[in-house]
């Protein structure tokens, strides 16, 4: 998904508010009506953040960032955003931004899941359904979400009134503001229907085709509309094609059997294509294409492109050949780019510029020092911090050759004014890189370009 970077980094907070109380009903909702829609990760994302606001509060207690999302999701960036589209898409969540200095606060307002009865009366959603699970999985959900009814006529119903229990209030005390609450007090969650802009379909090319002497404009009730634009929706019906199933679905009292109507506009859809409808996500731009070149991207811009194109969290897994990082390297990682909010992208080039100069390994102090070095020279970009930290490494070669020529005066140019180190280049202890690459450093970026190369082919 093109620019998703553009709307969610792995240094954003979030907060979670539960719409309501939820019950076991709603469970199975999701788990088995809403699922083969939109799929484990939604669902694995749905659950993770209703599961984070604690038992009997309807806020979680404080700011998280996204680092900690993906990390227990065991996603991408990507694919984190997808299943967060797909739960809006599907009026399972809310979101809220607030900018905030270099990043944004999130809000993410957990809604219920519509109940067994809506959702099969939807008119959207039930017809997905049945396309992406086949008519007999669709009878047998239909017939687990269902029950015998009571035998109306074998009873009478004699429940008593809220008057016929208890008295009026004689009292002479005069009773608190009772309506005045400060705090949101619990309340049963509200589900949220799905509606479609009506602006999607031309319902005025639709009313001039329309003929009064067989429907009015009257009979066109809301309820009718909303179900024109499902249909069109779904089934990409053109407005003439539904003035004549709108036809055919006129009973003669004048009503429009809206059940009849779906069915018949269901069945030209498969008559004419062969297939069921699909719910795919809807792509509102290109992905970006790498441009065209003669010869293949140098090195350096194949690793630019991917430090620019991937989470903090992937690169790990990238470097460890598919393998979950350490959480205490995890830990480091997040505690820099919460407390540095370096973007994703200098926040990479900094993982891979440490991993080198450590021989694989992840320091905090060392990594948190070039951070906040960074940070203050205002680096933006992958390409940025790559000449940042190749002009700090020539620099820091040219001094040790300078130390090895003339071991007593080493530190100053010829102009007689001394050579400034970043203060990072003299905190770790280990044991300095050479000026030149060591095999296995070569070794491992060469092999990392060449897997980078692979991927970008396939794009």
């Amino acid at each position: 998904m093109a620019g998703f970077w553009m709307e969610l980094q792995a240094i954003d907070s979030y907060q979670v508010k539960l719409n309501g109380t939820f019950n076991t009903i709603d469970a199975k909702t999701l788990t088995m009506l809403y699922q083969p829609l939109m799929g484990t990760s939604s669902l694995a994302l749905y659950q993770t953040l209703a599961a984070e606001v604690e038992e009997n509060r309807l806020w979680t207690a404080e700011s998280r960032s996204h680092m900690q999302l993906l990390s227990m999701l065991h996603v991408g960036l990507e694919e984190l955003f997808e299943a967060r589209l797909k739960l809006e898409g599907l009026g399972l969540l809310k979101v809220f931004m607030k900018d905030a200095d270099d990043t944004r606060e999130y809000v993410y307002e957990i809604l219920p899941p519509l109940s067994p009865a809506q959702f099969f009366g939807d008119g959207l959603l039930n017809i997905y359904l049945f396309s992406q699970v086949g008519e007999k999985q669709f009878k047998r959900l239909r017939t687990f979400f269902s029950d015998k009814p009571l035998p109306a006529n074998d009873y009478k119903e004699v429940t008593r009134s809220f008057q016929d229990v208890f008295e009026t209030f004689k009292g002479t005390a005069i009773p608190p503001d009772v309506n005045h609450v400060a705090s949101e007090v619990f309340q049963k969650s509200k589900p949220t229907v799905i509606q479609l802009d009506k602006k999607t379909f031309d319902f005025e090319a639709f009313y001039q085709m329309l003929s009064p002497q067989l429907i009015t404009r009257e009979q066109i009730t809301p309820a009718v509309e909303q179900a024109l634009v499902k249909m069109h929706t779904i089934y990409g019906a053109s407005a003439e094609e539904l003035v004549t199933y709108l036809y055919r679905a006129l009973e003669p009292s004048g009503d429009i059997d809206l059940e009849y109507l779906r069915k018949i506009v269901r069945n030209g859809y498969h008559i004419e294509t062969g297939r069921l409808p699909a719910l795919s996500m809807k792509k509102s731009a290109p992905k970006e294409k790498i441009p065209e070149q003669s010869e293949p991207a140098s090195d350096e811009e194949a690793l630019q492109i991917y430090l620019e194109n991937i989470t903090p969290f992937q690169l790990l897994v990238d470097i460890a050949d598919g393998a979950r990082p350490a959480e205490t390297d995890l830990k480091i990682v997040e505690e820099v780019m919460e407390q540095q909010q370096l973007p994703t992208p200098v926040m990479n080039v900094l993982i891979e510029y440490v991993l080198l100069r450590l021989d694989g390994k992840i320091a905090r102090n060392y990594m948190m020092t070039i951070a906040a070095h960074w940070k203050r020279k205002k680096v933006q970009t992958a390409k940025d911090a790559m000449e940042l930290a190749w002009a700090e490494h020539e620099k820091y070669k040219r001094l040790q050759e300078e130390t090895k020529d003339k071991p007593t005066n080493y530190s100053r140019r010829g102009n007689g004014k001394k050579e400034v180190l970043p203060e990072w280049f003299d905190k770790e202890t280990a044991e300095p890189t050479d000026s030149k690459m060591t095999n296995k450093e070569k070794q491992t970026l060469e092999e990392q370009v060449r897997e980078i190369k692979e991927k970008l082919k396939k794009r």
